[in-house]
C-alpha cells in the first residue's frame, strides 16, 4: 500500500511542476506576459502550495513514519486553495460572454484548474495516515487569501493591473463593489474548508492491513497483559520457570497456591 502511495503522489508531484514550469514559460520563454503578473494569480500560489505539501508528503511515506498533524493541515489547506481557485476558473470560463472576457485555456491551465484539484481531493480522502484535524483550521484558511487580497489591491493599484477582474474597482465600479465580490469569496473559501476538514475526521484508511492469524496471535501473544508463554501455553510456560516462580494465576511452578500479594488480582481471578 506504502508503495503504491508513494509513486501515485510522485506522479502527481511531476504533473504539477510540469503544469508550473509549462505555465511560466508565457514569461521566461515566448516573453508573452510579465513574471510578476503572472505570479500574483492566486492559481499559482495555490499549486506551488499543493507541490509543497505533495512533496513533504511523499518523503514521509517513503520513509515509513506517521504523517504529523501540521503536515494534513497542510494538505487540507492546498487542497481548499486548489478547489477554490478551479471552481472560480470554471464559473468565469463557463460566463466568459458575460463578462466579457476571452480565455485561453492550454493544457497546463487545465491540470492546475481542474485536475490537481480532483487530484487533491482524492488523496486527502483516500491516502491513508491522515489526522483529524480541529475546526478552528477551518479559520486558518482565510488567513493566507487575506494577506493574498491585501497584496493584488496594493499591487494592482501602483501597476494598474489587477489578476481578475472582480478585483480592479474601475471594472466593476468602485472598492465597495470589490468588497462585496471579497465577502462572497471569503464565505465560499469558508465552506470548501470546513467541508475539507470534515473530511479528515471521516474514518481514515488504515496505513497498514492487519495482517494473518499467525501475526494477530502473535501480537495478542505480545501484548501487556498476555499470561506467559500465550494463551494455552499452560504446563510449558511453567516448566521453564523456578518453583517458587509466580504465574499469571497466581499459582507457582510447583502447584502451591500462594494467592495474590500486594492486592493484586491474579490472572482468570
Amino acid at each position: 500500500m506504502r508503495v503504491v502511495v508513494v509513486a501515485l503522489r510522485a506522479a502527481a508531484l511531476a504533473v504539477a511542476i510540469w503544469a508550473l514550469v509549462s505555465r511560466a514559460g508565457c514569461a521566461f520563454v515566448t516573453r508573452t506576459c510579465l513574471g510578476s503578473n503572472l505570479f500574483s494569480y492566486f492559481t499559482i500560489h495555490s499549486a506551488f502550495l499543493l507541490v509543497l505539501a505533495v512533496l513533504l508528503a511523499v518523503l514521509h511515506t517513503a520513509s515509513g513514519r506517521r504523517e504529523p498533524g501540521w503536515l494534513t493541515g497542510l494538505r487540507a489547506l492546498s487542497t481548499t486553495y486548489t478547489v477554490v481557485s478551479g471552481t472560480v476558473f470554471a464559473v468565469l470560463l463557463a460566463n466568459a460572454e458575460l463578462f466579457g472576457h476571452l480565455f485561453l485555456v492550454p493544457l497546463s491551465s487545465k491540470v492546475l484548474h481542474f485536475v490537481l484539484p480532483v487530484y487533491a481531493v482524492l488523496d486527502l480522502l483516500l491516502a491513508p495516515g491522515r489526522n483529524r484535524l480541529r475546526w478552528a483550521t477551518t479559520w486558518v484558511a482565510t488567513v493566507f487569501p487575506a494577506l493574498w487580497a491585501v497584496y493584488t489591491l496594493v499591487r494592482g493599484r501602483m501597476v494598474h493591473w489587477y489578476p481578475y477582474f472582480f478585483l480592479d474597482p474601475d471594472l466593476v465600479g468602485g472598492y465597495r463593489a470589490v468588497g462585496t465580490y471579497a465577502l462572497g469569496l471569503s464565505m465560499y473559501i469558508l465552506a470548501v474548508a470546513f467541508v475539507t476538514v470534515a473530511a479528515t475526521r471521516l474514518p481514515a484508511v488504515p496505513a497498514r492491513s492487519t495482517g494473518s492469524a499467525r501475526g494477530r496471535a502473535r501480537r495478542r501473544r505480545d501484548s501487556p497483559g498476555a499470561p506467559p508463554g500465550g494463551p494455552g501455553a499452560g504446563p510449558r510456560a511453567a516448566r521453564g520457570r523456578s518453583p517458587g516462580a509466580r504465574g499469571a494465576d497466581g499459582r507457582c511452578a510447583d502447584g502451591r497456591d500462594t494467592g495474590p500479594r500486594n492486592g493484586s488480582i491474579g490472572w482468570g481471578r
